[in-house]
């Protein structure tokens, strides 16, 4: 989970913090999310994720849950239309750009350790300050889908990721040795 911005802050504008809107639009959102992760892989000698509609469905009725709630937490396994790995982040609503959305996960690049194995991955000791982005370069992960929505103060960013990666005793540019598989989607 990544959170960008104030929790419990009251909503103000964007125009308040003397910036504009961010700009929305699913089909941005895909093609940003797409890039930036495709980007990332291609650096590492791996395989393009694909986008997938059904992912991006499921990611929204979560999104949504959270912006309707205040909460923001990972949605249980079980509760997950599609098995599907997850990505969360939340910030300040309207001022923040996918880019830096997914440039939060990329981040954490720079605390991975490289040829480590879940949970011995980072350089810090908590798997979790990696699972972002090692999520986006699980290396038998072949599709994406993600959905952003707006609460009262705040947006709410879910990306969902088939496979899921993050397999305890395994690192994410470990040789892909289980069956390719098929989300559904687009």
């Amino acid at each position: 989970m990544m959170v960008a911005g104030v929790a419990g802050a009251q909503p103000r504008s964007a125009a308040s913090y003397g910036m504009e809107e961010a700009e929305r639009d699913d089909g941005l959102m895909r093609d940003v999310m797409l890039d930036m992760h495709n980007e990332e892989r291609e650096s590492l000698g791996l395989p393009p994720l694909e986008w997938d509609a059904a992912l991006a469905a499921d990611a929204r009725l979560y999104a949504r849950t959270m912006a309707r709630t205040g909460v923001f937490a990972h949605s249980s396994r079980a509760s997950r239309a599609i098995p599907s790995g997850e990505n969360l982040w939340m910030g300040t609503r309207g001022l923040y750009d996918y880019d830096v959305m997914a440039g939060a996960f990329l981040d954490e690049k720079r605390l991975m350790r490289r040829g480590g194995r879940l949970p011995n991955i980072s350089t810090t000791g908590r798997w979790q300050d990696v699972a972002h982005y090692t999520q986006m370069i699980w290396r038998s992960t072949q599709k994406l889908g993600c959905a952003l929505a707006a609460g009262a103060s705040s947006d709410y960013l879910v990306c969902r990721y088939f496979p899921a990666g993050n397999i305890f005793g395994q690192g994410p540019l470990d040789p892909d040795t289980g069956p390719k598989a098929v989300a559904g989607g687009e």
